[in-house]
């Protein structure tokens, strides 16, 4: 079976004409399908550790609602489609605003709900063209973070630490140290090549997108790729979306032999040396196995999916630039240290501090301010326990104002007074007799700006 071309005419809807008020609607297959896939993204956003904490309370449930409503009904018009993604756009933003949520993917979850509230209503193609341009910036944005020398340093990368932690989790003895300096390159070139696949030939990049998110699913990020999964959605237009569910109508026994086979092996692999499951994480593996197996089967079934451009033919307005705009105004944000989350710099060994400044295309001139505070000299007093290792341990770090000034509490609150303490911020050094009692003079902010684990020797291993 051919799909119709991007000139034909578009084949009826699935479901009639329905009646809201005074204006009708046919319901769009794709945005069934995006709000379905996103509610399905924030629900494994919200089994993240992350999530848990009783302050994110309020934000949870109105992410949880929210998604519920539109994996339940999908709503594209009305008081139910404002409240739905409302209830999401709040939800997801709350915890990045005032909370310290530390994600990127909150960061998307927001811009998506955003996007639907604003340019839906526009029509479907404006909103749709805008999260195809979201989704190219992400992968373009973490492609460009990796350009650095730490991270296509085998010894320290991220890319080298997961092949490591993913042969661990499949009971495999680690891969020859030969290879160690293969994966940094190949990982940089899948991510970056993503990029032109999703403009190119969209279908294609799908598939390399599902290879590409397994095993980081595995070891690092178990509810990223499905954050990223409806902007795949948006990639494709309507009658390739039709013609994949009708291959999942007529060859769902290929398409669940075909994914749960290697999911299955996975787990078998994983269960042969440990003994801990994790529902939610193992679930979303599960499921983009299942993905990449509809994109094979797909594939294979409609072999005209390789050459088509996909949604890529529809036009839209400027205003669809806007959420990848804000993405690359976010991307911007390390260089210039103002802030280091949010940006897509995940697992990228990014540096961004004075003495460690690492990525090969961006001086180190264009930052405007160093972010980081040193303890250069402390002196434990009182009672707490371990007072050497504690003040190496203080030394030893780069913090931000927020958490220094969380951790001079938590030490002075478990008898570290008094604290002495040399503290440099800025360019401007300060001594403090007894910091549990002394003005740091370090000016507030949100908690989840900058790493938290950083130690002031670099290179440095990877780290989220």
């Amino acid at each position: 079976m051919r799909l119709a071309s991007a000139s034909a005419p578009p084949p009826a809807p699935a479901r009639a004409e329905v009646q809201l008020g005074r204006h009708a609607f046919r319901p769009s297959l794709r945005y069934r399908l995006y709000a379905r896939f996103y509610a399905a993204g924030a629900l494994f956003h919200l089994a993240l550790p992350d999530a848990h904490q009783p302050g994110w309370l309020l934000p949870d449930l109105l992410l949880g609602f929210g998604a519920t409503i539109l994996l339940g009904c999908a709503p594209n018009r009305g008081a139910l489609f404002v409240l739905a993604w409302a209830c999401c756009a709040f939800g997801a933003l709350a915890p990045l605003l005032w909370l310290g949520d530390a994600l990127t993917q909150s960061v998307l979850l927001t811009l998506h709900a955003l996007a639907m509230l604003a340019l839906l209503p526009r029509g479907e193609r404006h909103a749709m063209a805008a999260l195809r341009i979201l989704t190219l910036a992400v992968y373009a944005v973490a492609a460009f973070h990796k350009l650095n020398a730490d991270f296509l340093n085998p010894a320290v990368s991220c890319a080298s630490g997961g092949a490591v932690l993913l042969a661990e989790n499949w009971s495999l003895p680690p891969a020859p140290e030969e290879l160690a300096a293969f994966w940094p390159r190949l990982f940089l070139v899948v991510e970056a090549g993503l990029v032109g696949l999703f403009a190119w030939r969209p279908a294609l990049g799908i598939a390399f997108a599902v290879a590409m998110h397994i095993p980081l699913t595995i070891v690092f990020a178990p509810a990223f790729a499905w954050v990223m999964v409806p902007g795949w959605v948006a990639l494709l237009r309507e009658e390739e979306l039709r013609a994949l569910v009708r291959t999942v109508r007529a060859r769902w026994r290929r398409v669940l032999a075909l994914g749960l086979a290697p999911a299955g092996l996975s787990a078998a692999l994983y269960f042969r040396a440990h003994w801990v499951p994790y529902p939610f994480w193992q679930l979303a593996e599960v499921g983009l196995w299942l993905l990449g197996a509809l994109a094979a089967v797909g594939l294979v079934e409609h072999g005209e999916l390789v050459h088509s451009r996909g949604a890529w033919s529809e036009r839209a307005t400027r205003w669809a630039l806007g959420p990848a705009a804000l993405m690359l105004a976010l991307a911007a944000t390390p260089y210039l240290g103002l802030q280091f989350h949010h940006a897509g710099a995940m697992l990228s060994n990014l540096r961004i501090d004075r003495g460690c400044w690492n990525h090969l295309l961006v001086p180190e001139s264009v930052r405007l301010r160093e972010p980081y505070v040193r303890m250069d000299a402390v002196r434990v007093g009182g009672q707490v326990r371990g007072p050497d290792a504690l003040a190496r341990h203080a030394r030893e770090r780069l913090w931000h104002p927020a958490s220094a000034r969380a951790a001079i509490q938590r030490w002075c609150a478990a008898g570290a007074a008094p604290l002495t303490l040399d503290l440099s911020y800025r360019g401007v050094r300060r001594h403090f007799v007894d910091a549990c009692r002394a003005d740091l003079g370090l000016p507030r902010q949100p908690s989840g700006l900058f790493q938290t684990n950083l130690r002031r020797a670099c290179p440095q291993q990877c780290i989220h």
